[in-house]
C-alpha cells in the first residue's frame, strides 16, 4: 500500500510538471509571433517587408492577405490580430486598435490587358463598349470605389471582390481589359498597360492600425527608411 501511494503521488507530480512545462512553452512561442492582416493589393510588398522585419526583430510574422472588407469582417467576428493594413480607413472603426499610421503610402489605378493581346489596340472609350470583356472590382471595396471615382461608369462584365481577382482574369486572358493597381502591373508579367496612361489620382491610400507592443513595434518598422525603400521599389508612392 505504501509503495502504491508513492507511485500515485509521483505520477501526479509528473503530470503537473508536464502541464506546467507545456503552458510555459506555449506562452513563449506566442510571444515570438505577430499576426498581420493585410489588403491583398499589398501581398508582394508586405511579404518582402515581413522578411526584413523577421531578420531584425527575431519575431515570426504570420501574414494573412485578403480584401479589406473581408478581413475586417473576420476581426468583427473575433479574430485576433496585432496589425491590420487596410485600403479603407473607415473599416477600422470599432475594431479596438489604438495606434494608426494613416495614408502612409498610395497606389494608383491603371487599365491593363493580357500580354498575349499585343495585336489588339484599346483606348479609354473601350471602357464603355459592350463588345469588350472587362473585369473590375465590385463597388463597396476600395479598388471598386476608386475605379468608379477615377473612370466613372465602366461597362464591366465581371466584378471581383478584390484586385487580385481582376488581375487573375486578365492574366488568364479571360477578358480584354481589367482595372488594377499600378503595382500589380509591375508584379504580373502576363499583363501590360492597355494604352499609355498618366499616373494620376484618385488613388487608394493605405492605413496601418496596430495594438499592443508587438503591433506598435511593427508600425515603427513600417515608418523606417528600409520599409519606405521597399514600398518605393514596388511602385508605391508617398505623400
Amino acid at each position: 500500500m505504501w509503495l502504491l501511494n508513492v507511485l500515485n503521488n509521483s505520477n501526479k507530480f509528473l503530470l503537473a510538471l508536464g502541464f506546467s512545462l507545456f503552458g510555459f512553452s506555449g506562452c513563449s512561442n506566442h510571444e515570438q509571433e505577430i499576426t498581420v492582416y493585410t489588403a491583398s493589393s499589398l501581398t508582394e510588398v508586405v511579404s518582402e517587408m515581413v522578411e526584413q522585419y523577421e531578420k531584425v526583430s527575431n519575431v515570426k510574422a504570420i501574414t494573412i492577405f485578403g480584401g479589406s472588407n473581408h478581413l475586417a469582417a473576420q476581426l468583427r467576428d473575433g479574430a485576433s490580430v496585432d496589425v491590420f493594413i487596410t485600403a479603407d480607413f473607415e473599416l477600422l472603426d470599432g475594431l479596438g486598435f489604438n495606434n494608426f499610421l494613416k495614408d502612409f503610402t498610395q497606389n494608383s489605378l491603371v487599365v491593363v490587358k493580357p500580354r498575349d493581346f499585343t495585336d489588339k489596340s484599346f483606348g479609354p472609350k473601350d471602357l464603355q463598349l459592350e463588345e469588350k470583356l472587362i473585369a473590375i472590382c465590385s463597388e463597396g471595396v476600395p479598388c471598386g470605389d476608386t475605379t468608379r471615382s477615377r473612370f466613372g461608369i465602366v461597362n464591366a462584365d465581371t466584378y471581383e471582390l478584390n484586385v487580385k481577382g481582376v488581375l487573375a482574369r486578365v492574366a488568364a486572358s479571360e477578358v480584354d481589359l481589367g482595372i488594377v493597381y499600378e503595382t500589380d502591373l509591375k508584379n504580373e508579367p502576363k499583363v501590360v498597360e492597355a494604352w499609355p496612361q498618366e499616373k494620376i489620382c484618385p488613388c487608394v491610400s493605405y492605413t496601418l492600425a496596430s495594438k499592443g507592443k508587438k503591433g506598435d513595434d511593427f508600425s515603427d518598422f513600417l515608418s523606417s527608411e528600409t520599409a519606405k525603400e521597399i514600398f518605393s521599389e514596388h511602385g508605391f508612392s508617398h505623400e
